[in-house]
C-alpha cells in the first residue's frame, strides 16, 4: 500500500542553518497494517507524515501510494486517499458547526463536492452509528457545536472525520498526546476499533510506549531521519515499556555509531 524509498529532506540546505529531518528513510506498509511509529525529538516522524500527506516536497527519493507515485503531488490532491489527524485537538473540526454539520463537510469534500448538503434522516443515522462506536456519548450530541465539546470528544468527532469515506492512508500525528491519560485511552481504544474494522493502512506518530506495544500491528522505530528498527507483531509480543526503551536505545546508539 504504501512504499517509501530513499527520501530525503533537509530544510534550510545550503545554510548554516541546514537541518537533515529525513535522511535515506525506506519503509514499506502492507494495506490494513497499523503501524506505531516511535522516536526521540528530531528523529524525523512529523516530517515523514508530512511528507506523505504532502504537506511537504522532499528533495529526492519516492512515495508511492496504493502503486501510484504521489512523490511530487500537492497535499489538495492526495487529501482524496490520505486522511489525517493532528495533535491538537482544535485542529480538524469546525467550532461553530455542529457536530452533524462537520460530519457533512468531510464527507462532501472527500467525494470533492460542495459540503452544503441536506441533512437527511439516513446521513444523520449514519452519522449516530458511525459515533456510537466510540463509547463518548457522541451520537446524542449531532447538534451541539463542535466548539462544545472537550477536546477527547473534538478528537474522537476529527477521527470520525478522517474515517468517514475511508481513506488509503490514514496518518494519526500524536493525536492522543494533548489528552488527559483517561480520555487518551478512550480516544486509542477508540481508533483501534476502527483501524481493525475498516482495515486502514494506518501510521501513528507516539510517544507514548505503552501505546505503541498496546495497540497497532508493528512498531517502526526511527532515529537520525531514518528507520532504525522494524518490529513485527511477534516481536512485540511480550515486550513491555523498558524492553522497547532499551531497543530504542541500542538502535540509537547503532546510529550515532554508524
Amino acid at each position: 500500500m504504501i512504499r517509501i524509498a530513499h527520501l530525503h529532506k533537509t530544510f534550510n540546505a545550503d545554510t548554516p542553518d541546514a537541518k537533515t529531518a529525513t535522511r535515506d528513510l525506506n519503509l514499506a506498509v502492507a494495506e490494513g497494517e497499523f503501524v506505531a511509529i516511535i522516536g526521540g525529538n528530531g528523529a524525523g516522524k512529523s516530517t515523514l507524515l508530512n511528507l506523505v500527506a504532502g504537506a511537504l516536497q522532499p528533495d529526492s527519493g519516492l512515495i508511492e501510494i496504493a502503486g501510484r507515485d504521489v512523490t511530487r503531488s500537492p497535499e489538495y490532491r492526495r487529501s482524496r486517499c490520505v486522511a489525517r489527524v493532528f495533535q491538537d485537538p482544535m485542529i480538524g473540526t469546525a467550532p461553530m458547526l455542529t457536530v452533524e454539520e462537520n460530519l457533512v463537510l468531510a464527507e462532501m469534500r472527500a467525494r470533492g463536492r460542495g459540503w452544503r448538503q441536506a441533512l437527511t434522516g439516513h446521513r444523520r443515522e449514519r452519522y449516530r452509528h458511525a459515533l456510537a462506536g466510540l463509547g463518548l456519548g457522541l451520537e446524542d450530541r449531532l447538534t451541539a457545536r463542535a466548539g462544545l465539546l472537550s477536546g477527547g470528544q473534538r478528537q474522537a468527532l476529527a477521527l470520525v472525520m478522517a474515517t468517514l469515506e475511508t481513506p488509503q492512508v490514514l496518518l494519526l500525528d500524536e493525536h492522543t498526546a494533548a489528552l488527559d491519560p483517561r480520555t487518551s485511552s478512550a480516544v486509542m481504544e477508540a481508533t483501534q476499533r476502527l483501524v481493525s474494522a475498516r482495515r486502514l493502512t494506518t501510521l501513528m506518530v507516539t510517544h507514548n510506549m505503552e501505546h505503541a506495544l498496546q495497540y497497532g500491528s508493528r512498531i517502526v522505530m526511527m532515529a537520525g531521519g531514518a528507520v532504525r528498527a522494524d518490529l513485527s507483531a511477534a516481536d512485540k509480543q511480550g515486550l513491555g515499556v523498558a524492553d522497547l526503551v532499551e531497543r530504542f536505545h541500542i538502535a540509537d546508539d547503532r546510529m550515532m555509531l554508524s
